[in-house]
Parts: structure tokens; sequence; C-alpha cells
């Protein structure tokens, strides 16, 4: 009687992160110069409704001008989101390759969680969670690290003050337009912090995964030697 099949047993090969950590890096910095640049755009949208009156022309140089600023931020944020899926993607493999325990969900589901509703108001952050543990281990009472706390904290509220600022605001008047202003001013301070910290973040895990790397591939040469 033949025996059934061993199951097989799925395996991760490593590759070296630093290249899309660097690129994930350069991409959140254009976000950061993104979010920046609209902020000083609505300050000064912000002035213009204060005044109490402007020019036709003022109005339409300024919607312009805010409508430029909008789509240079959207087309980094597109960039960067496809960096940091695929550096998730990596970077779970790789934690795969080293031994990691406690990884609950597949590289691919990882990349794919940031942009599935609903997925992505959770599992990003139990997926980086789970990448910070291994990579800094703590003893199991220490709770989350405050760092992945306040990134996921800032990128949730940036998406629901992203939200409620397109979809609810309105500007009919003078007013309603220094309040519009001032929402999306802190919205946008709110996306700044979650991709400030995320940078670090990206940068530290990276980091770490390249000198466990480094040891392993020194370990076994000393090993092959002696």
């Amino acid at each position: 009687m033949t025996p059934p099949p061993l199951p097989k047993i799925k395996t991760y090969a490593y590759e070296d992160i630093r290249g899309s950590a660097a690129m994930t890096r350069i991409f959140l910095g254009l976000c950061t110069l993104g979010n920046l640049a609209l902020i000083f755009t609505t300050a000064l949208q912000w002035r213009l409704f204060a005044r109490g009156a402007f020019t036709e022309a003022e109005g339409d140089a300024n919607d312009h001008i805010m409508e430029v600023a909008v789509y240079i931020r959207l087309a980094f944020y597109i960039l960067a989101g496809v960096s940091v899926m695929y550096w998730s993607y990596r970077a779970h493999v790789n934690a795969r390759s080293q031994g990691a325990l406690g990884l609950t969900t597949e590289p691919g589901i990882v990349a794919c969680s940031y942009i599935i509703p609903f997925v992505n108001l959770w599992v990003p952050f139990q997926s980086m969670r789970e990448l910070w543990k291994h990579s800094f281990p703590a003893p199991a009472n220490q709770g989350t690290p405050p760092l992945l706390v306040l990134w996921w904290t800032s990128w949730l509220l940036s998406l629901f003050l992203g939200n409620f600022v397109t979809k609810f605001i309105r500007v009919t008047d003078l007013r309603s337009g220094i309040y519009a202003s001032q929402a999306q001013i802190v919205w946008l301070l709110c996306s700044l912090a979650s991709g400030v910290l995320l940078y670090v973040i990206v940068t530290r895990i990276s980091a770490d995964q390249a000198e466990r790397r480094r040891q392993a591939v020194v370990a076994s040469a000393e090993a092959r030697v002696g």
C-alpha cells in the first residue's frame, strides 16, 4: 500500500531588503514634501478667506495652486503606497526565512491588506507589530511599542479626517471656507505624522533584518572554516 504523500512545506527565501527600504523611504520623503506643500497652500487659502473679500482672479489662482498641490501629493502617495506594499511583502518573507514565530498573515495578504476596505483598518498594523516583535523581542507584558501605536493612530485619523473633509465639508461662504481650511490642515498634519513615523519603522526593521542576515552569513562561514 502506497503511503500518502507528505504535505509540502512552504519555504521562504531571504532577499536583501535594503534597496526596497531605500525606495520606500524616498517615496515617504516625497509624501512629506507633498503634505508640507499642501499645508502651505491651504494656509494661503485660509488667509484668503480670513481677509473677508477677494477678487475672482485671486480665487481662480488659489484654486489652480490647490489643484496642482493636490495632484502632486496624490501621485507621491500612490508611489509610496505601492512601495510600502512591496516592502511589507518582502519584510514578511525575510522574517519567515529567518525563523520568525507568531506571524499570522501570509506575505501576499499582508501586502494586499493596505487596499482592502475594512481589512486595512487593522491587518497592516497587526502585521507590522508582528514584524517589530521579531526584530525587537520584548517581554510579553510590555505591550505594543508607542512608535507603532502613534503611527497607526495618526494614519487612521488621517483616513477618517480625509474622508470627512472631502465628503462632508462644503464651502458656501467665507466662514465655511475658513473651517474647511482648518480641518484640511489638521488632516494633513496627521498624514504627515504617519508618514514620518512609518519612515522610522521601515528603517529600523530593514536594518535589523540586514544585520541578522550578516550575522547568519558570518556564522555559516565560520562553521565551514571550523
